[in-house]
């Protein structure tokens, strides 16, 4: 029987699926990828990275599968190069991830986990001391109009708030009715009072939002990154926050995961944190598991994978 190796744990009716097919392995975690691998010829992973070094040692691997979307722990070119199949799961957690970003503006703008802490803390008359923001009347601008992206414009659309966005790669009549003007990045972060910056993690996004674009922000605005924490240039924007450039941060993801626990956002009470765990609800991470599962099941069965990130062979 064909060996599978899950990195991390999963959802179980996915494990159910695979176990149904092959010989699962459960693995440690993310450290012992290459030695786990040993006989498999399937591997799901979550955090875990799958590298070149990784497929070199175990020639007998035939397909890598990613539960979630961000294929950026994986070495691509090296599983083209060697004819691995890489798959995903692209469609299943959209709006798992978009609400958490829509929580982050709406907490932003209303100060809730300060406003909790004073609460609890009996300075019941310090809300006095904190003006809250609506969002009705102000900008929000969105860096990268993906599929996410146009998921928390659908989700924001109550708000009577003008949203700008900037994609490369997106003109306006892609966005069809969607209330988004498509303009430049430099608008983006000139005018808006909340810019998301939600955009996949290349060598060419790497710290895409940097000391440049936060000087370009207004002081009373707010950054939130729920994509990944390199797109951020995290000790800039360190900075941005110390020296008053910039109102605030909702932050989902981190440069280093997990953050040091000297991390100097720690200190800081105009930014929210979460450790990276938009996509974990209940049902993102059914779909995860299922949909990554069914295509390392559908490729090691001779059918194509309905999210085949690689070019099948020839």
């Amino acid at each position: 029987m064909k060996k599978v190796l899950i990195t991390e744990k999963i959802h179980p009716d996915a494990e159910a699926l695979l176990r149904q097919h092959f010989e699962v392995v459960q693995g440690s975690g993310t450290a012992n990828v290459a030695a786990e691998l040993a006989g498999c010829e399937g591997v799901l992973v979550r955090s875990a990275h799958v590298t070149a070094e990784d497929m070199a040692q175990n020639p007998q691997l035939k397909v890598i599968a990613k539960h979630g979307m961000g294929l950026d722990a994986i070495d691509m070119e090296e599983a083209e190069a060697r004819g691995i199949a890489v798959v995903n799961a692209p469609y299943s957690n959209l709006n798992a991830v978009a609400e958490h970003i829509v929580m982050l503006i709406l907490a932003l703008s209303k100060r809730t986990v300060r406003m909790d802490k004073l609460t609890r803390q009996g300075r019941f008359a310090d809300r006095n001391l904190y003006k809250t923001r609506e969002l009705k009347g102000s900008t929000l601008g969105i860096i990268g109009m993906g599929k996410i992206s146009r998921l928390v414009v659908e989700k924001m659309r109550g708000f009577g708030m003008e949203v700008v966005s900037s994609d490369p790669f997106v003109k306006q009549e892609d966005v069809g009715d969607l209330p988004v003007r498509m303009t430049s990045a430099e608008e983006v972060y000139t005018t808006s009072d909340f810019v998301v910056v939600h955009t996949s993690l290349f060598p060419s996004t790497f710290h895409l939002v940097g000391e440049k674009e936060f000087a370009m922000m207004k002081p009373t605005a707010y950054l939130i990154n729920a994509a990944r924490g390199a797109v951020v240039d995290e000790a800039a924007m360190v900075e941005a926050l110390r020296q008053g450039k910039i109102a605030g941060a909702g932050l989902d993801v981190f440069e280093q995961e997990p953050p040091a626990e000297d991390n100097p956002l720690f200190d800081m009470e105009n930014v929210i944190l979460s450790p990276h765990n938009a996509a974990l609800s209940d049902g993102a991470l059914l779909a995860m598991a299922m949909d990554s599962a069914q295509g390392i099941v559908d490729y090691l069965e001779g059918r194509t994978p309905k999210y085949l990130c690689t070019k099948p062979k020839a």
